[in-house]
């Protein structure tokens, strides 16, 4: 037992050192540490939530050694942040896969702390799910670490057993609960953010809310979906104004499908993506009528 145990452990120490290589502490908001992944040679992912400087960002690789970075560009609603070095990185992380997770894995997370020591904190995967949305943001999976992310541990890595990184671990997503966003939604975000300083995001310009239709209106429009969006604003400009929605009109469908909640119509967007035209039906003066809106990317900033 006692030669298990031990054997074990030694396991656990060399996957943390080894993950220290590429563990960084990282100085973005005048001397509050959270840790970092260096991604790429010249690249560090990061918690967003923990950068609050666009440059003269302190990394730390360990003790004896720091670098200079700024920040490229973020998506606040995965809390993910990449920071350009000033020089090169001696290593880079190796990411794993995470659908072979299961309830019940041992994982550890790694970090740095604000004088550059490595820390780490172990426990077992908890909770998983399917993709799940967070701020507008889609995220591949859920995975829920049962262990305690200590303040700077934010940014850092879960290493799953073949020492692999299965994700970057922030507490500034679900109100300070620790969560890990999967290796593959990094992967994505993290390429976008690099290639264009920020994540698009589809849009049409429309501000809606739910209403209840009258019957009356039902049979002159000859509809029978109880539910639509009145459109309370049209964004000039927008790819709902320039596909003709009016103020005042009521949504009933998008490509024929029927929606109750604004949630509802962000997803659908997410789904089709920047460029895709989608058949809206609208109530206008109480009759149906068909219009194609060009989906557009919502501007920055």
């Amino acid at each position: 037992m006692g030669s298990t145990w031990q054997e074990f452990s030694k396991e656990v120490t060399q996957t943390v050192n080894n993950a220290g290589r590429w563990i960084v502490a990282v100085d973005g908001r005048s001397g509050h540490t959270s840790s970092g992944i260096v991604w790429r040679s010249d690249s560090v992912i990061t918690a967003s939530h923990s950068v609050r400087q666009d440059a003269g960002i302190r990394i730390l690789f360990g003790s004896d050694r720091s670098a200079q970075a700024r920040l490229i560009g973020r998506d606040r609603g995965s809390d993910i942040a990449v920071l350009k070095l000033d020089q090169q990185a001696e290593s880079t992380a190796e990411f794993g896969n995470t659908a072979s997770l299961s309830v019940g894995d041992i994982t550890v997370a790694v970090a740095r702390t604000r004088r550059g020591n490595i820390v780490a904190s172990a426990g077992i995967i908890s909770g998983l799910m399917g993709e799940w949305q967070v701020h507008r943001t889609r995220i591949d999976q859920y995975i829920r670490p049962d262990l305690n992310l200590y303040p700077g541990f934010s940014g850092g890595a879960l290493i799953g057993p073949e020492g692999k990184v299965l994700g970057l671990n922030t507490s500034g997503l679900l109100r300070g609960k620790p969560i890990t966003i999967p290796s593959s939604t990094l992967a994505r975000i993290a390429e976008e953010i690099s290639s264009k300083g920020h994540v698009t995001r589809p849009y049409i310009g429309l501000v809606m809310q739910p209403v209840q239709i009258p019957e009356t209106l039902q049979k002159t429009a000859g509809v029978d979906t109880a539910v639509g969006l009145l459109v309370m604003h049209v964004e000039p400009g927008g790819p709902a104004d320039k596909g003709g929605v009016l103020l005042g009109d009521l949504l009933l469908e998008i490509d024929s499908t029927t929606f109750h909640e604004l949630d509802d119509v962000h997803e659908l967007l997410d789904r089709k993506g920047v460029g895709h035209d989608i058949q809206v039906t609208l109530i206008r003066g109480g009759s149906k009528i068909q219009t194609t809106i060009r989906i557009g990317a919502r501007p920055v900033g």
